[in-house]
């Protein structure tokens, strides 16, 4: 029996990619060990869900040279990363084993994989596979009962995403959004669709607060929805695969919970001096951003999800949620430009293919 390391860092690619990947190997009866990796987008729960997938073994995550020290000294047969810096699998490779690579975008030591595989065709990774996006696998697999309660009402989804900072500045924010729509908008239901990241705890919080939360899985909840408002990240591409009308807002009153990756990261999250300039920092970039933020959008080439930047208030969004839930047609176009985006293929199963070729 082969065995697997499947290397990742943030709770997208381990919920998205990750898991429909142990379920491929497993049913082809590898042997899998997730190796979870350092990462400032973490929500502190990438452990317990590992843990959850099926695989044989989860370490990590560790601070570099502990997970340096891993992975030079990993016994498996063969590496797929599918999220972090590549400098780790090219540790554990050590040269030797096969490396292979699924991204969505280019990454620095590509050069040094087996194989480069990606979701769809880009200039940017010429020599890399266009395989389809791992998101639609995961998906296939959500469980749960549907949050739906109320026949006839305009459903609306809310994600307040899966990084605790983010959640927790968004918990106030969009209960005054929801009381704002209230006063607009008659007959809508809502619900909160909570990361599985999320703690038992804060489940009922967002209950106590009206605010309707549901742990069932996202293609669950999405099967009845007719809108959803989210935040840049994995949540939009799930919204594409399955069709849903979407309004994608960051308003800058969270900016100081965005994490940012590199040194500048590190610099800016540091107390006082750090912090006081973070917020200057990501207003400015985004005042001066020229790339779509939701993925469908940057996919496409063109606006089909809309966005929503800036210091917007909880009231003045509604407002934007009001005037789209009454645009049926603006939502018909939205749904069709998405649904043509969508894949239905099996990508866990392609990158496997792709890979025994190549070892066998």
């Amino acid at each position: 029996m082969k065995k697997v390391l499947l290397l990742a860092n943030g709770p997208g690619e381990l919920w998205c990619w990750v898991r429909p990947m142990v379920k491929a190997l497993k049913t082809r009866g590898y042997g899998v060990t997730i190796g979870l990796l350092p990462c400032q987008f973490s929500s502190g729960e990438e452990v317990r869900l590992a843990s959850s997938l099926g695989a044989d073994r989860v370490f990590g995550p560790y601070f570099f040279l502990k997970s340096a020290f891993k992975m030079l000294n990993d016994d498996s047969d063969l590496v797929l990363q599918l999220g972090g810096d590549l400098l780790y699998g090219l540790m554990a490779s050590r040269g030797k084993k096969p490396f292979f690579c699924y991204t969505y975008a280019p990454k620095p030591l590509m050069e040094k994989t087996d194989l480069v595989m990606t979701a769809w065709e880009s200039p940017l990774m010429p020599k890399s596979v266009p395989v389809g996006d791992l998101t639609s696998d995961a998906l296939a697999m959500d469980e749960g009962s549907s949050p739906w309660k109320e026949e006839g009402s305009f459903h609306l989804v809310f994600f307040p995403g899966s990084r605790p900072a983010i959640r927790r500045a968004s918990f106030k924010f969009l209960s005054e959004v929801k009381d704002a729509l209230g006063r607009l908008v008659d007959n809508v239901e809502i619900t909160t669709a909570l990361s599985p990241f999320a703690s038992e705890g804060e489940v009922n919080e967002w209950e106590e607060a009206g605010l309707a939360p549901s742990i069932a899985g996202t293609r669950v909840i999405l099967e009845r929805a007719d809108l959803a408002l989210t935040q840049p990240g994995t949540n939009t591409l799930e919204l594409m695969h399955l069709g849903v009308p979407t309004i994608v807002a960051v308003p800058f009153r969270f900016l100081e919970h965005v994490p940012l990756g590199g040194l500048k990261g590190i610099f800016l999250e540091t107390p006082f001096l750090g912090k006081m300039i973070k917020g200057k920092f990501l207003r400015r970039a985004a005042d001066s951003r020229r790339d779509f933020l939701a993925w469908p959008n940057r996919i496409a080439k063109e606006m089909i999800m809309k966005e929503v930047v800036g210091d917007i208030a909880p009231a003045e969004l509604a407002q934007v949620l009001a005037e789209l839930m009454l645009d049926k047609k603006e939502r018909l176009r939205q749904k069709e430009r998405l649904i043509s985006l969508a894949e239905r293929e099996k990508v866990a199963e392609k990158i496997l293919f792709l890979i025994e070729e190549r070892i066998c």
